[in-house]
């Protein structure tokens, strides 16, 4: 059973041990940037400036700018979103944190916390990207055993970087076997690979025909649009799976979805979620800002100078990366002046129209160009991804 909360519910003291904290990202996070495109092409003025610049990109070299061959990186390290979760838990309602940081295909943030001896509590968890067909889901895998949990990380890298058929369904049930380890669906609605929503919803279905019994709860995601959260927790009444949070923060404020729990340690709010089926999800007031708001500010969290970093951290040239002819370099070593005019003049006017007293008229604006997406995620394939799930998929290939 999953129950919705209020921050200020007056039981929530009384009644629960600790805060759980789900699915953040930390500078060693790998993000993407094959969606990048699409949204610079959605922002007034700067859209034009990029298209002509991928035009003559493409003139130039033959080929257009391919953001699949590059990446950034959150601007906070694994100590800083740790003490940040784990701060507004204590301060904000008193319970005791459980913080689950889920870098892409990374284990690297809680194994570098684990190193010192009074975070081994810190579960060792990862968001992996799991092809499928034509597309791709992201798991939440919680809490890998520490013995074992640099094989298994390889043995799940592998199939990202070289799937084979047969393999996902492995993975699947050797993660399932394993009673002290969480699988979440992430956003699930999501059609991160922009296939299309009909597409999508068939992908789904086929993929949760196949694995729903080795998947322990679906999302909510702190940065997905109520409509769409609201879709994913019908999908996981008709599949018959708990409901678990998931923050998805890749900048400073703190996750805005929380788990409650009696649960003194992650291994007992495991057994909760897996073995009770109950999850009990706290509203955190951050949810209830605007979307379009919240979102301006990860991306000016993004950009913005740190210059207590060491040099190569410090600005955002240094967190975003490209690959060529097979080496990697930060976008710093080509614009080691913060890039051409255009791009220092919009990273100025973003950065005024992203500050606090500007917010409410960048909102308006967002929404008048059509800029924003947030509450258009189209629920209606979810009813028919539900029912599909229940039954098994006769024709289905991994």
């Amino acid at each position: 059973m999953t129950t919705l909360v209020e921050v200020d519910h007056p039981a929530i003291r009384a009644t629960f041990a600790s805060a759980v904290s789900l699915h953040s990202h930390t500078n060693r996070s790998r993000e993407v940037m094959t969606p990048v495109r699409a949204y610079l092409e959605r922002i007034p003025v700067i859209a034009s400036l990029v298209r002509r610049q991928m035009r003559e990109y493409e003139r130039r070299n033959g080929e257009p700018v391919d953001f699949g061959r590059g990446w950034w990186q959150p601007p906070l390290d694994p100590q800083e979103v740790l003490a940040s979760e784990s701060a507004q838990i204590r301060e904000t309602l008193g319970l005791r944190p459980l913080v689950s940081i889920t870098d892409h295909d990374s284990i690297n943030a809680p194994l570098a916390l684990r190193s010192d001896r009074s975070q081994t509590a810190v579960p060792i968890s990862l968001e992996w990207t799991a092809p499928f067909r034509q597309t791709f889901f992201h798991l939440g895998v919680h809490n890998l055993r520490a013995a074992s949990a640099d094989a298994m990380f390889d043995a799940l890298a592998d199939f990202t970087s070289a799937p084979t058929a047969g393999r996902l369904g492995e993975l699947l049930e050797r993660l399932n076997s394993d009673p002290t380890v969480l699988v979440v669906l992430n956003h699930p609605l999501w059609d991160l690979q922009g296939v299309g929503i009909a597409e999508h919803a068939a992908l789904l279905t086929a993929f949760l025909a196949a694995h729903a019994g080795h998947i322990h709860a679906i999302e909510i995601n702190g940065y997905r649009s109520w409509r769409e959260n609201a879709a994913a927790m019908q999908l996981a009444a008709d599949c018959r799976l708990p409901v678990i949070s998931g923050g998805d923060r890749h900048g400073c404020v703190p996750n805005s979805l929380l788990n409650l729990t009696i649960a003194n340690t992650f291994d007992e709010f495991v057994v909760e979620v897996r073995q009770r089926r109950e999850s009990t999800i706290v509203v955190m007031p951050e949810y209830r800002r605007a979307l379009v708001d919240r979102k301006v500010r990860v991306a000016a969290d993004a950009m913005r100078d740190y210059p207590q970093r060491p040099p190569g951290e410090q600005h955002w040239t240094d967190r975003v990366f490209y690959e060529r002819r097979g080496e990697t370099h930060p976008i710093a070593d080509a614009w080691p002046r913060g890039g051409p005019v255009w791009v220092r003049c919009a990273m100025r006017a973003f950065e005024f129209a992203a500050s606090a007293p500007m917010q409410p008229i960048l909102r308006q604006v967002v929404w008048l160009a059509g800029a924003s997406t947030s509450e258009r995620a189209d629920p209606l394939p979810v009813p028919a991804v539900a029912r599909a799930a229940a039954r098994p998929d006769p024709s289905y290939t991994p």
